[in-house]
């Protein structure tokens, strides 16, 4: 006769094989660890709650996703220059690997040439060109193919005239593996900015998760807007804490919120942390309509509220009230 121990250690068992199983750093299982919570989610259900946690802990989700979800219906891709090399110093780490073969990999798995994802298309009536980029190819580098992707979409939305320019990143910073072609980056995607604002396109910058290096140093904070996604949103600094600590040595404390979303509203650094990422598509079109003096209807399908009054600018109240 069966016990409960016997039962017990049978269950052991199949959960050893299932985690066994799975593969390493590859989401093909059907369940999903909060980081937050600790619970264990069933990932259909977490996709259907736009990759949110009960505990509204927001986890990475696609970039093809966040295009869907932002754009009304059907949008044209902005396909990345095809003569660029992605690995022009042929970087190699003794025998053992070639960079090169990271960046197949990275294509393999995201079914992306770079590891931005960009789209034309309209949000409401608002006529847009949005970036996103994909941490899951070489943790949302931006090295020479970036540039020049992130270039063409630059490009695109200024001869389209759009009404606004989105940038949602995800993004780890310059690809070091390409030394000073990546570096060059920098000012190439400021001049870019330069160049919209230029041309009167409002522009809005999506912190979505770590956002550091270079990209924190150069594009992301040249936006008109910066709009954390959520309150878990973390990692938003130039180095991480431990090089900065190293680097202030005694002349400095690191503060427990280093980089988070709650020290980067505190500090000024950003207009205003979302309740959730469900919002974001409402905020963009308020925001957009205000500044443009365009009249659009809200989509309510996914909002949870309005952007508060407090939350946005005096200037931009003012303009409210007198379209």
């Amino acid at each position: 006769m069966n016990s409960w121990i016997t039962n017990w250690k049978k269950i052991k068992i199949k959960v050893k094989q299932i985690i066994k199983k799975q593969p390493a750093g590859q989401q093909e299982t059907d369940w999903q660890n909060c980081p937050q919570c600790k619970k264990i989610s069933y990932f259909p259900d977490l996709t259907a709650n736009s990759y949110i946690c009960e505990c509204s802990y927001h986890f990475d989700c696609p970039p093809k996703f966040r295009l869907d979800n932002l754009f009304d219906s059907t949008y044209e891709m902005i396909e990345a220059p095809d003569n660029i090399n992605p690995d022009p110093l042929q970087f190699e780490v003794g025998e053992k690997y070639k960079y090169i073969d990271k960046i197949k990999k990275y294509r393999k798995v995201t079914g992306q040439k770079t590891a931005l994802l960009c789209a034309s298309g309209f949000i409401q009536n608002l006529r847009s060109v949005v970036v996103v980029f994909n941490p899951k190819f070489g943790a949302g580098r931006f090295g020479p193919a970036e540039n020049e992707h992130f270039l063409k979409a630059a490009d695109r939305a200024i001869r389209e005239k759009v009404d606004m320019w989105i940038v949602i990143y995800q993004s780890s910073g310059i690809d070091v593996h390409t030394g000073v072609t990546g570096l060059a980056g920098m000012p190439k995607s400021i001049i870019a900015l330069n160049e919209i604002k230029k041309a009167g396109i409002p522009t809005f910058a999506i912190a979505a998760r770590a956002v550091a290096g270079g990209t924190f140093g150069s594009s992301f904070y040249m936006h008109d807007f910066i709009i954390i996604e959520s309150k878990y949103v973390e990692n938003l600094l130039f180095s991480g804490k431990r090089v900065t600590a190293n680097i202030l040595k005694s002349l400095d404390q690191i503060p427990e919120d280093f980089g988070m979303a709650s020290s980067i509203i505190k500090s000024g650094l950003a207009d205003m942390t979302l309740e959730n990422r469900k919002e974001l598509k409402d905020t963009l079109v308020k925001l957009g309509s205000i500044i443009l003096k365009k009249e659009v209807s809200l989509d309510k399908k996914d909002s949870t509220s309005d952007i508060p009054e407090e939350q946005i600018p005096t200037s931009l109240q003012k303009t409210s009230e007198a379209v």
